[in-house]
């Protein structure tokens, strides 16, 4: 029962984490969930599988690239339902549970803090 419990806690960010800590799993899951592969290790959309794509995936290290919208909502609804216009094929990635959705978009809105 103990593991299990364990197990089960190992995803939740204490209510006081502060916005490092947020960041810090973010990037674990953007990773977990395979974001990487498309836009790359450092987001900057160079993923191993971006040379398939045209246009190619979103670089987030620039503001312009975000088509969709940076703000938190527009980043939830592009991961969340992904996105099928303008030649873009973001798949849908519905079944991420929300406080790991704020996570990754936290993680990603980070690159637009650092520059």
């Amino acid at each position: 029962m103990s593991l299990l419990l364990l197990f089960c806690s190992a995803n939740v960010i204490p209510a006081k984490a502060g916005i490092q800590d947020v960041e810090d799993k973010g990037k674990q899951l953007y990773f977990f969930y395979g974001c990487a592969l498309c836009h790359g290790r450092n987001g900057g959309g160079d993923g191993i599988n971006a040379q398939k794509f045209h246009p190619p995936p979103t670089n987030f290290h620039n503001a312009k690239a975000f088509l969709h919208g940076q703000d938190k909502d527009s980043i939830r609804r592009s991961i969340q339902y992904g996105i099928k216009e303008d030649n873009s094929i973001m798949p849908a990635f519905e079944d991420i549970p929300s406080e790991e959705l704020d996570q990754i978009i936290s993680y990603l809105q980070s690159f637009q803090r650092k520059h």
